[in-house]
């Protein structure tokens, strides 16, 4: 198993906002994550990768699914560390409290790789 301390990080992140937003505002809102992002590039290993998402159909029995996000993306951080740092940054800090009153529903999740999904 390689260290986790060093393993790359993946983050999935996905953003619902409340309907009042404007497309308009839900723009600037992703551009200004990709643009804290890209300016911290020696945190990154890749840059996010996301868009708008698709309506797959999906036939699940007892199952329900996570729909009507707005945007999502995911980004590889060089590692748990440069994770934490990315976090700890003040110019994060401050885009959350900015975008958090617009949004509906957040959902984020970090993960190393390891074979057999960790199990």
């Amino acid at each position: 198993m390689p260290d986790q301390r060093i393993a790359p990080v993946t983050r999935i992140a996905c953003f619902k906002f409340y309907p009042t937003v404007t497309p308009a505002q839900k723009g600037d809102r992703t551009r200004a994550f990709l643009n804290l992002y890209a300016q911290h590039e020696n945190l990154i290993l890749e840059m996010p990768r996301g868009g708008k998402p698709l309506n797959t159909p999906l036939k699940l029995t007892n199952v329900e699914r996570e729909k009507d996000w707005d945007t999502g993306f995911v980004v590889r951080f060089k590692s748990d560390e440069a994770r934490r740092e990315f976090d700890r940054e003040p110019g994060h800090e401050r885009l959350k409290e900015e975008t958090d009153p617009l949004l509906q529903r957040v959902f984020v999740y970090d993960f190393v790789e390891e074979e057999g999904l960790g199990w």
